[in-house]
């Protein structure tokens, strides 16, 4: 694995790339100035800290990362479920919370190098596509819920969805209307922005002009809360104070970053490398999501991935390659040594307005719509999902997300689609006799087809399958044909059931078993286990036809 792929990149940089590259890290960065303050504040820390938790990231992403666009830094998903698994550890001290919070970074990062080392990076598929789109449903709900004390000025205590609506409805009368005008407007420029003009940094300038008419009109300052002073100047590179069992606390939070993280940087890496050309290395990227978080950790921030919008943008204006990273550093470095009396006077009304336009557009209707139209059960699933993180809670929702995939993986897996093949001259080969009824089916033979690999959960499915085929497929069948070509490998338990199987079958007075198109694989697991003729039972062929051929041959000679 090479650790820093990113070098080779910027050492055959084409100096053609670099207006693109400038304009859109200077984009990026633009956009990165009020996502970085708001995240923070949704992680329930300083807005000063999304500043530090992005800089070690931009500048090592570059280096060990496979993408050109993908934007690294704070996102609202990872920032709300870390600040609820550490909000129960700190037990409400606040000194210990930013201490845990750049652990938990240090922690997510020190799992995700040791995994890729372990070449782990098939973890990016433990969520499928129906939970995913349930889970960051879900995670969009509970942004929302979390910003109606900052958006409205409504006093809300609750940390769930419903009871949040619930407190929201009955405290209407209470409402701000100095902190909701701010909130709607900044909310309102910012999705016509995003709607008209994607490629302009439009959350920048949506709270910069919220400060400007804040600062401007009397009266107003006073009334709607402002972020209040930020420390100017760099972040001293610390290691936390942590004990083991703080690093032992932390280690569950961090599983559950780290598998959101993780996938959602694969998965927006994997789109827009796709549509420009070149390729993404998912042991590699998962190296570094745990560099940049080790980064983050040791900068006093938190846990970081990578943003959707940040990445679309970059790509949208042309970028090439990961100067774009090192430009919007640039940027973020020069807003905290020069523009902490600017930021200071922020309202934090709009910034709540950036995170409610991140849960609206990571809120994916589009995605249901599409699993209805495919599957309702998974839309089904993908509802549940949802429910899961907003009737328990972030990390709660990330495991039940990840089980629920787990199960339905398993029961596919467990009751694989299955077919009787039937003999299509016009289509030059076997097909399935449901969908070609006008298949040509030999008296005394059948060929059956188990599509999946055979292991302990489903071998006495594919037992009970092949009796039952047996049973009311008509005729006196003599031959049995199992088409391998879907079982791509055999456990212990599998072998144990085909030479029960097998003995089965003879009792019912086959003649023949044979076994086609199976890879060298299970073929050699046959073989050692001595299931293969002139030793075992079952007749080995490397086609379907071959086995025709040689049922045909016996049928002619008998």
């Amino acid at each position: 694995m090479d650790l820093v792929p990113g070098l080779a990149v910027l050492r055959d940089y084409d100096r053609a790339w670099w207006r693109s590259d400038v304009v859109a890290g200077a984009t990026v960065g633009a956009m990165l100035i009020p996502q970085s303050m708001a995240y923070a504040e949704l992680a329930g820390l300083p807005p000063e800290v999304g500043f530090y938790a992005v800089i070690g990231p931009l500048l090592l992403y570059a280096l060990v990362g496979t993408s050109r666009h993908l934007g690294v830094g704070p996102e609202p998903g990872t920032a709300i479920l870390a600040a609820t698994g550490v909000g129960v550890i700190a037990a409400g001290d606040p000194g210990r919370y930013l201490v845990l919070m750049a652990g938990l970074a240090l922690v997510v990062g020190a799992m995700a190098v040791l995994g890729s080392l372990a070449r782990l990076g098939f973890i990016a598929s433990l969520l499928s596509k129906p939970v995913l789109v349930g889970y960051i449903t879900g995670v969009g709900l509970t942004l929302l819920t979390s910003q109606i004390t900052a958006f409205t000025g409504v006093p809300v205590e609750a940390d769930r969805f419903f009871p949040r609506v619930a407190e929201l409805a009955v405290s209407l009368p209470e409402v701000h209307l100095p902190t909701l005008t701010v909130a709607a407007g900044s909310l309102a420029l910012v999705l016509a922005l995003r709607r008209r003009l994607p490629r302009v940094p439009g959350a920048l300038i949506a709270v910069g002009l919220a400060t400007l008419v804040v600062s401007v009109l009397p009266g107003t300052s006073p009334a709607v809360p402002l972020v209040g002073s930020v420390p100017q100047g760099l972040p001293t590179p610390a290691w936390p104070a942590l004990s083991l069992a703080d690093l032992s606390a932390l280690a569950l939070v961090a599983g559950g970053v780290l598998i959101v993280g993780f996938t959602d940087n694969v998965l927006t890496a994997r789109s827009i490398a796709a549509r420009h050309g070149y390729r993404i290395d998912p042991n590699q990227e998962l190296f570094a999501l745990g560099v940049t978080n080790l980064s983050a950790g040791l900068l006093q921030g938190f846990p970081v991935s990578s943003s959707a919008s940040r990445t679309a943008v970059a790509a949208a204006l042309g970028s090439r390659t990961q100067v774009v990273s090192l430009v919007a550093a640039v940027l973020v470095v020069a807003t905290l040594l020069f523009l902490g009396p600017v930021l200071a006077v922020v309202p934090r009304a709009a910034l709540a307005a950036v995170i409610v336009s991140a849960a609206i557009a990571i809120i994916d209707v589009p995605g249901y719509r599409a699993l209805w139209r495919v599957s309702r059960s998974e839309a089904l699933l993908a509802v549940v999902a949802a429910l899961g993180v907003v009737v328990v809670d972030i990390l709660a929702g990330v495991l039940i997300a990840v089980a629920l995939s787990v199960v339905v993986a398993l029961g596919r897996t467990a009751r694989p689609h299955d077919a009787v093949l039937g003999d299509h001259p016009a289509l030059d080969g076997w097909v399935e006799m449901d969908t070609h009824p006008d298949a040509r089916v030999e008296p005394g033979l059948l060929v059956y087809r188990f599509d999946a690999p055979l292991f302990f959960l489903n071998t006495e499915r594919f037992r009970s399958r092949v009796l039952d085929t047996l049973e009311r497929n008509p005729g006196e069948e003599d031959w049995l044909v199992l088409d391998f070509e879907g079982v791509g490998g055999l456990d212990a338990t599998a072998l144990d059931g085909l030479a029960e199987l097998s003995e089965s079958l003879a009792d019912l007075g086959l003649s023949r078993i044979a076994v086609a198109r199976a890879n060298s694989q299970v073929v050699g697991k046959l073989r050692r286990m001595r299931l293969l003729a002139p030793e075992g039972p079952l007749h080995n062929y490397p086609t379907i036809n071959g086995a025709v051929r040689d049922f045909r041959a016996s049928r002619a000679s008998g």
